[in-house]
């Protein structure tokens, strides 16, 4: 009874619940789906094999390589993998099922070759918690759980892994979703906190500016990038393919916030490729004769930020004009399958093919600004 009573008094003294790791709920290994100091590193596993081809026919294969000398860290959030049609959270942030290693793969561990890469599992919302509560699931306790698991995973890592680097911040769907509130919560008022942030990779999760600005909205001090030289800022957009509807994704009255991955400006500009995997060739289908996991269209398709009556400053995505190669699908037919298959309108589940070789190539350039 003794020993009982002691070990009570040693858990209330210390602030931990007995069972967990006096380093805090995110200690254990088995949370992080990539974390530097874990055997079970699904950044490293990740088979980012690519076989580009470009115009003219000809292939070229490259692999992400990690950099083991990475200066700065990355952070990643997933997007929703539960499309559960109950409002709720998934029921444990482990262990990793096929489908959030899919994500990680998808976007994340593109990352590896830039930086070290850090990103846990979470308790997050189901896809009806979304459909249930279309203006306001921010305000339930679903969102909660999952913004709450995602604070504790970035507070343990920023007290036993940062050691003062630099990091970037990259989410996308409702991984945007808790990182956009975990920099209301923790980075708009504490300046020491911004200095250490190279950027954050919003994307399609409808971050918020005031019209005609570069911030106010959903951040009261950190603003939208205007170049790939600039720190300190967030660069976000939700895409649709160019001339469709851009229904289900109107969020008046703020402007919705655009960074054009491909310039930095509002006129078009070509993006640097459409790069996708073997596992989604039910969306996109995936050429014949290619051996490796990934597939890239070296400056298939445009973008631009533009606006109208019927939404606000969306990234519409268009065939580029002087592109002379085979066409494995233009961005109005990829609306159309992703609305076939998956049933949600616009390019949001495919933002991360449309974008990811810019935004990697936006990362390694802020970084270099840095160190310079």
């Amino acid at each position: 009874m003794r020993y009982f009573f002691r070990v009570l008094c040693v858990c209330a003294l210390s602030g931990v619940a007995c069972g967990e790791s006096p380093k805090g709920p995110y200690a254990p290994k088995d949370l992080w789906l990539c974390r530097p100091d874990i055997e079970n590193d699904r950044c490293d596993q990740a088979d980012l094999s690519t076989t580009e081809i470009r115009p003219d026919g000809t292939f070229q294969i490259s692999e992400v390589v990690e950099d083991p000398d990475a200066k700065v860290d990355c952070f990643y959030v997933y997007h929703t993998v539960d499309w559960s049609t109950e409002p709720g959270n998934t029921q444990t942030r482990f262990p990793h099922p096929e489908d959030v290693v899919k994500a990680l793969n998808r976007n994340g561990a593109h990352y590896r070759g830039v930086c070290r890469m850090f990103a846990p599992v979470y308790r997050q919302m189901t896809l009806g918690t979304y459909e249930m509560n279309p203006g306001d699931w921010h305000d339930t306790e679903f969102f909660e759980k999952a913004y709450g698991d995602v604070l504790e995973a970035f507070e343990y890592y920023m007290r036993e892994h940062n050691e003062g680097r630099d990091f970037v911040l990259i989410g996308h769907s409702q991984g945007t979703h808790v990182l956009t509130r975990l920099l209301q919560d923790k980075f708009d008022s504490d300046e020491a906190l911004r200095k250490q942030l190279v950027s954050a990779l919003l994307i399609g999760g409808s971050v918020r500016v005031h019209e005609g600005t570069r911030a106010g909205g959903s951040f009261a001090n950190i603003p939208l990038c205007a170049s790939a030289n600039e720190t300190g800022c967030v660069i976000a957009f939700d895409a649709i393919a160019a001339g469709e509807d851009p229904r289900g994704l109107i969020f008046p009255p703020m402007q919705r916030a655009c960074v054009n991955p491909a310039l930095f400006d509002d006129g078009p500009g070509t993006l640097a490729a459409l790069i996708y995997s073997r596992r989604y060739d039910d969306v996109i289908p995936f050429p014949d004769g290619v051996d490796t996991e990934w597939v890239r269209y070296p400056s298939i398709y445009t973008s631009e930020c533009s606006g109208g009556e019927a939404y606000r400053n969306v990234l519409e995505v268009d065939l580029a004009s002087e592109y002379t190669g085979e066409v494995p699908i233009t961005p109005q037919e990829l609306q159309e399958s992703v609305m076939e298959n998956w049933g949600l309108n616009g390019l949001h589940l495919v933002e991360y093919f449309i974008a990811n070789t810019d935004l990697v190539r936006i990362v390694e350039q802020q970084i270099a600004s840095r160190e310079n």
